[in-house]
């Protein structure tokens, strides 16, 4: 691998203009098809196969009209008036007419006293059913409703949009911008050269551009969720800048050290460009294997990364050494460039930190007690994570300045927090269920008195345009269905947590009905959780005693679902990983005890970033701090997501840092100063790199998003915790005490382990063998 890189930077050196304008043409091709076929995101997830997935599709394909996805535009009456007075009724009735002849608008439903309207008449909503999925409402239809909400509040009505109906991409905020700054100050600091901190920055830029434009060419062939090109952007930057960091502080070492210009990009490309190669392949192995837990939309986000990752990758061992041929020895300070330039190898002494600093100095005294903090530390940040739910972002955990969280807070203020996301139970009954001529006559009559009376007494409610004909048609059937369902209907309302149930539809055969239960809490409350299982445990029964299959479903059934599932796939993905990390650090380093070491670290930072984020985003503690309005369970792809993500990053750091470790030990140092040289050698660079992703990563916390914030939080202190406890205290410190057994592998296994040379031993072996053999065949000079 090293020899093959070493070529491929001597390549690019040498033909530096035809490399930049390849993935100049690359770059504006995928941007350009990108733009001509890109599409739509989605903000709905969803797993094929769930049983309450398939109940949901059922209903749709029996009922659109109660079925289907929903959005909800809430009222408010304002300044002492109620939704009922007529300035208030002539502004409803042109939203719902404006809102009718939209694309995908199935059924319209105004606020109706006694159902979506309060009791006193102040708050109310419009029912808005879309048809097919959330991520086919054509973006012309969500456009359109957000300039109703925008366009209609007056002074006594204010008006806000919720559920399907306010679906939208999540928008990248200012403070992402921080993050580059910082990155940009640090790399400044770091080279002390605009070019060579600029470099990096450019190629990022590059790799994320190309990343991007592939992401939003698939959006137009599959679902995508909103959140995958977020993440692609987030890693990509993060990743995009570390991997040029690395080449490019290797080519500046070498430089110093009298290396001749083309040469010296070559073994930068070499040594440093094999261990980003590797590292970049964990990422995205990492991160490809999201496919396997059985979760497409996940699947299709870790694709999406693992793209934009494999692409920073690529352009780090093509790019960055064409580029640094253009910058030439700029990529140094001013006052190192004249001796650079004449081969000066006196100003590796001068540039180079051999004398071990303190921290290491400490580590290398006192072992046990770096171990023991290192570890009591992450332990301790762990703790909240014995407590982590896992659940899907409802719009009551939105922005609290959203439409869609006040829209939120104003049904649950007029109808209870369970009124936004209602349970639905199918019900299939083993023979048809009607009702016989004079108690469906009677209901009709019933159903018939109740509705003219409402007229009556609500008169406005005709400006809404509703025919009176399918009115008193929809009502009867609801009508029938209640009293069809009144067993049903009668059991579950004697579950705890139960505001109200009720049937909401029924077929004219009487093969297929459909109740609604509206519980007493919130959908990311425990009780809405507990009541789903109390309901599925009383359909068994019901179904059982009245000859039936009963089905429950809903929005927040399916997420719950979902997030279970999510749930399950987290031990069996962890041992993928842990299993991949294994094999490929065995590779790497040759030896057993570091690859175990090693992924043991990891598994301390995964544990303290569960913790870190049950901590701020689940239990609120320091909430103020982070933004976080409303704490709520954790996203429930996010621990996969993070698994996935970190592995890949903390095997970077392992593998830059125990590298240098393996090659001073390679060289004939002894174990103990093989570990402070290898840590000397690699922590300046890892500590701007890992400084770099934290604020990178640290810039997305304040999105207004709370799936973006959250990801950005826990990668954020993931790399935190690994790079500076784990990877530059603990694993010092474990090598210390393991001395030599730290390199043991045994004679059998060595056999079989292929050399992957990733510390460049085997390649500069070589070229200083060859350098020796043209030296001896050149003529002696006479002095």
């Amino acid at each position: 691998m090293a020899t093959l890189l070493y070529k491929i930077g001597h390549f690019s050196a040498r033909a530096r203009k035809g490399v930049l304008a390849v993935w100049l043409i690359i770059l504006l091709a995928v941007g350009g098809t990108a733009a001509a076929v890109m599409g739509t995101f989605t903000s709905e997830f969803s797993i094929p196969g769930l049983k309450s997935q398939a109940a949901l599709e059922k209903l749709t394909d029996e009922m659109p009209a109660a079925g289907g996805t929903t959005g909800t535009i809430a009222l408010e009456a304002t300044d002492g008036t109620t939704l009922s007075d007529p300035e208030n009724q002539a502004v409803i009735s042109e939203i719902m007419t404006e809102t009718a002849d939209m694309p995908s608008v199935v059924s319209i439903t105004p606020p109706m006293p006694g159902s979506s309207i309060s009791e006193d008449g102040t708050i109310g909503y419009i029912s808005v059913v879309f048809d097919g999925e959330i991520g086919s409402i054509p973006t012309e239809t969500i456009d359109g409703i957000a300039d109703i909400q925008e366009n209609s509040g007056t002074d006594t009505l204010r008006v806000e949009v919720g559920g399907a109906a306010s679906a939208a991409m999540p928008a990248i905020g200012s403070t992402e911008v921080i993050g580059v700054i910082v990155a940009v100050v640090v790399l400044l600091i770091t080279f002390g050269s605009v070019v060579a901190a600029g470099l990096p920055l450019l190629t990022a830029l590059i790799g994320i551009g190309v990343g991007l434009a592939g992401i939003l060419i698939v959006s137009g062939f599959t679902d995508m969720s909103e959140t995958a090109p977020i993440l692609a952007l987030m890693l990509g930057l993060a990743v995009g800048i570390d991997y040029a960091l690395f080449i490019v502080s290797k080519h500046r070492d070498l430089l110093r050290r009298g290396i001749p210009m083309e040469e010296a990009i070559a073994r930068a490309n070499g040594t440093a460009g094999t261990a980003v190669v590797f590292a970049g392949l964990t990422v995205v192995i990492a991160l490809a294997a999201l496919t396997v837990v059985g979760v497409p939309f996940l699947g299709v986000m870790g694709l999406g990364s693992a793209f934009t990752v494999l692409m920073a990758m690529l352009i780090a061992i093509t790019l960055v050494p064409a580029l640094l041929g253009f910058a030439g020895y700029k990529v140094l300070p001013k006052k190192e460039r004249a001796a650079a330039a004449a081969h000066d190898a006196a100003l590796s002494e001068a540039s180079e930190h051999h004398k071990p600093n303190r921290w290491i100095s400490f580590i290398d005294r006192r072992p046990i007690v770096a171990l023991l903090g290192g570890v009591v530390l992450l332990a301790i940040i762990a703790i909240p994570a014995m407590q982590l739910r896992l659940g899907l972002p409802t719009d009551g955990s939105a922005a609290p300045d959203t439409t869609k969280r006040q829209s939120y807070d104003l049904v649950a203020e007029g109808f209870g927090d369970g009124a936004n996301n209602p349970l639905l139970v199918l019900v299939e009954p083993d023979e048809p269920q009607v009702l016989d001529e004079q108690t469906s006559a009677q209901v009709e009559s019933e159903v018939q008195q109740s509705l003219q009376q409402m007229m009556t007494e609500h008169p406005e409610i005709a400006q809404y345009g509703m025919d009176p004909q399918a009115a008193l048609q929809m009502a009867v059937s609801q009508g029938k269905a209640q009293a069809l369902m009144a067993p049903y209907i009668s059991e579950i309302a004697n579950l705890d947590n139960v505001a109200s149930v009720s049937a909401i539809a029924g077929n004219e055969d009487g093969t297929f009905f459909a109740l609604q239960i509206v519980p007493g809490t919130g959908a990311d409350d425990e009780a809405t959780e507990q009541l789903v299982h109390d309901v599925r445990a009383l359909a068994a029964q019901l179904g059982d005693e009245y000859g039936a299959t009963l089905e429950v479903t809903g929005l927040n059934v399916v997420q719950m679902d979902i997030s279970e599932k999510l749930a399950d796939a987290l031990v069996p993905y962890l041992s993928i990983v842990v299993g991949l990390a294994l094999i490929l650090l065995l590779l790497v380093f040759r030896s057993l005890i570091v690859p175990l070491k090693a992924v043991l670290g990891f598994l301390l930072t995964i544990a303290a970033s569960f913790g870190a984020v049950v901590a701020v985003y689940q239990l609120g503690w320091l909430s103020w701090l982070f933004g976080v309005d409303t704490p709520a369970p954790i996203i429930s792809f996010l621990p996969v997501l993070l698994i996935g993500i970190l592995f890949g990053l903390s095997m970077d750091y392992e593998m830059f840092l125990v590298s240098g470790m393996r090659e001073s030990h390679e060289h004939g140092l002894d174990a103990r100063r093989s570990v402070s040289m290898g840590y000397m050698a690699g922590s300046r660079v890892v500590t701007a790199a890992a400084i770099i992703m934290i604020s990178v990563f640290a810039g997305f916390i304040l999105a207004p998003d709370a799936i973006i914030a959250s990801i950005g939080f826990s990668l954020a202190f993931g790399v935190l915790f690994d790079a500076f406890v784990v990877r530059m205290t603990i694993v010092p410190a474990v090598m210390r005490l393991l001395g030599e057994k730290a390199w043991y592998l045994p004679k059998w296994l060595e056999k079989i382990v292929p050399h992957a040379d990733v510390e460049g031993t085997k390649l500069l072996a070589h070229l200083e063998a060859k350098e020796r053999a043209e030296a001896a065949k050149e003529p002696a000079t006479v002095s």
